[in-house]
């Protein structure tokens, strides 16, 4: 097997070769700027400037592809504290304990309460007594996170709070004062600092010398109004936890852009990407659809080295690094559930049997209640026609094809159809040197995730989404295609989510956000191309039908489900046009500007 990854300065010298030295087709591989530039695009335009261009491109980051923008994107340590104040204000304008908030909020109250009054062993058996629904269910980091919150003594000092916030309490009587509100709701604002400084970290590492439009990805990303859907008003902590996910993307791409200057930074940077997604899934096992992802790029970039002789590239496999790596990650993993074992030495597979069987409720059915736009909504919809269709037949021939059901997708076929979508992804993020194509995968295999994978949320396209973030820019060909994903990817996904918030006094906020961001993204961006119209005229039909069905038209007595599943299955045929654009996407070899301004 073959990779397209350029030797580090460990490697070189291996050669008797100095890192600046070597082959001309090395040199040409050296971007002139001390960071590795992002991705095959910039690499090639700059091989074809002349020296002069290419002192200004290294001395200027905001002189590439960013001139459609506005000049003051170039400084954000000017423009960013003002836009981030802002967006704080809105959020702190969705305290107040009459704005919506879903039983998530009464689920991490009941955890909150938890981790304050039971010892670490009943964490995980606990539920009042069968007085709850609200048990435990995400695995030990969160749930370490919540022991952070309720006994720390900077929350009881800066956070207001009240006796029963953090009592056990039945479902029947759990209602929250305001103070526990205000208290809850600030503990998601300030957990969205995280979300902040990956976004930052991520953008500005995917995008080193184009500061406006890292710049521009940034506010895409926490300005997204999912996040402000979900999080403050719905109540989730998706913010902290994507945040989490783009620090270790950022700190894979910041490896990629230093192999050729730094051996250590590149190890470095590799290790602490590992490190930062085993968090992760100590956190929200939501993404253990992008360890196989991880593990396969991990070991091609960071285990495997490249040798070229005589036009003839051979690898070998360093079991050193390939150990550090494994201890790194497993320390990582293992650690927050060290505890739970040591606390019941008699029988410490009790503890991980009940911790697993909280992670993976494999009861609760192939969809959710309010079904996920992907592809099992599909097949459930196909499934209800199948049955409304049989009712309607002459009895003999409904007789004779009342057996005709599908059959419902048990939790391993899913596993299993999900492994084999993520192939591609894990074999091109490993296979070229290009952080574009890292971020490709890892939208890829997110895709797939949502699409198919047994008892989806609807929430779980934000995987998708916010790195897809990373890959937009404005206008010109260079970002085009990646620009229209984000559009559609953007239009059914949030679209999808409107159910969530289903009270009449939630509409104008949903409305005015949902459109003021896909106006924002397409003054930003430049986007939708000219030549996608028609499409996006019959796009902007569909959204608009389903808007007025969902929100507009009183449905009740035995079709009160029909809007639910109108828009359901609007979104899941638009997503899944997205998922198979995204595919195309990544199986294509990266087109070459040469010479254009717009790279």
């Amino acid at each position: 097997m073959s990779s397209d990854r350029a030797a580090t300065p460990q490697q070189h010298r291996r050669h008797g070769q100095h890192p600046q030295q070597g082959t001309n087709a090395q040199m040409d591989a050296l971007p002139k700027d001390p960071r590795m530039l992002h991705d095959d695009h910039e690499r090639q335009h700059l091989h074809h400037m002349t020296p002069s261009r290419r002192n200004v491109l290294s001395s200027s980051p905001s002189s590439s592809s960013s001139s459609g923008l506005p000049t003051f994107l170039g400084h954000p340590r000017k423009v960013l504290p003002p836009l981030l104040v802002l967006l704080t204000c809105i959020k702190l304008l969705l305290l107040p304990s009459s704005v919506y908030r879903s039983t998530d909020f009464d689920v991490h109250r009941n955890w909150l309460a938890i981790t304050k009054q039971l010892p670490l062993s009943e964490w995980y058996f606990d539920d009042v007594q069968g007085g709850t629904v609200h048990t435990l269910d995400y695995p030990p980091g969160f749930a370490f996170f919540e022991y952070l919150w309720s006994h720390s003594p900077l929350t009881s000092l800066l956070l207001p709070t009240d006796d029963r916030c953090l009592e056990l309490l039945p479902d029947n009587d759990n209602a929250p004062s305001d103070a526990c509100v205000l208290f809850q709701r600030l503990t998601v604002i300030i957990s969205d600092v995280i979300l902040w400084m990956g976004a930052y970290a991520c953008c500005h590492a995917m995008h080193p010398t184009q500061t406006p439009i890292a710049v521009v990805s940034f506010l895409l990303i926490v300005f997204n109004p999912a996040l402000l859907w979900l999080d403050h008003v719905h109540f989730q902590y998706n913010g902290m936890l994507l945040g989490i996910l783009l620090a270790s993307m950022a700190c894979l791409i910041m490896g990629n852009n230093v192999c050729n200057t730094s051996t250590w930074a590149y190890n470095i940077y590799h290790l602490a990407g590992a490190a930062l997604f085993a968090l992760l899934l100590n956190l929200k096992h939501l993404y253990l659809a992008l360890a196989p992802l991880y593990f396969c790029y991990l070991l091609e970039r960071y285990c495997l080295t490249s040798t070229d002789a005589n036009g003839v590239t051979t690898k070998r496999f360093l079991f050193g690094k390939f150990f550090v790596l494994a201890l790194v990650t497993a320390i990582t993993l293992v650690l927050p559930w060290i505890p739970f074992v040591l606390v019941d030495t008699n029988y410490p597979q009790r503890q991980l049997l009940q911790i697993l069987s909280r992670l993976f409720p494999f009861g609760r059915g192939l969809v959710h209640d309010y079904w996920a736009a992907n592809v099992w909504a599909l097949y459930t919809f196909t499934n209800k026609v199948l049955r409304f269709v049989v009712t309607k037949l002459p009895m003999p021939v409904a007789a004779y094809v009342q057996d005709w059901y599908l059959p419902e997708p048990s939790p391993l076929i899913c596993a299993i159809l999900l492994f084999l979508s993520i192939i591609p992804g894990m074999q091109v993020a490993s296979a070229r040197l290009s952080n574009v194509k890292l971020v490709e995968a890892v939208v890829y295999v997110s895709f797939c995730s949502f699409m198919l994978s047994y008892h989806v949320h609807e929430k779980a396209i934000l995987t998708t989404l916010i790195p897809l973030t990373l890959l937009v820019g404005p206008g010109g060909h260079r970002y085009e295609i990646h620009n229209i994903l984000f559009w559609h990817t953007t239009v059914w996904g949030l679209l999808g989510l409107f159910p969530l918030l289903y009270r009449p006094v939630e509409l104008s906020l949903k409305l005015f956000s949902y459109v003021g961001y896909l106006g924002l993204a397409a003054e930003l961006l430049q986007t939708p191309p000219k030549w996608t119209y028609e499409i996006e005229f019959s796009t902007f039909v569909t959204v608009a039908a389903v808007i007025v069905l969902l929100e507009f038209v009183p449905v009740w007595g035995k079709w009160e489900f029909l809007p639910l599943m109108v828009t359901s299955i609007a979104c899941a045929f638009g997503l899944l046009g997205c998922w198979g654009m995204s595919l195309r996407l990544l199986i294509t070899e990266e087109r070459k500007h040469v010479g254009s301004p717009s790279n």
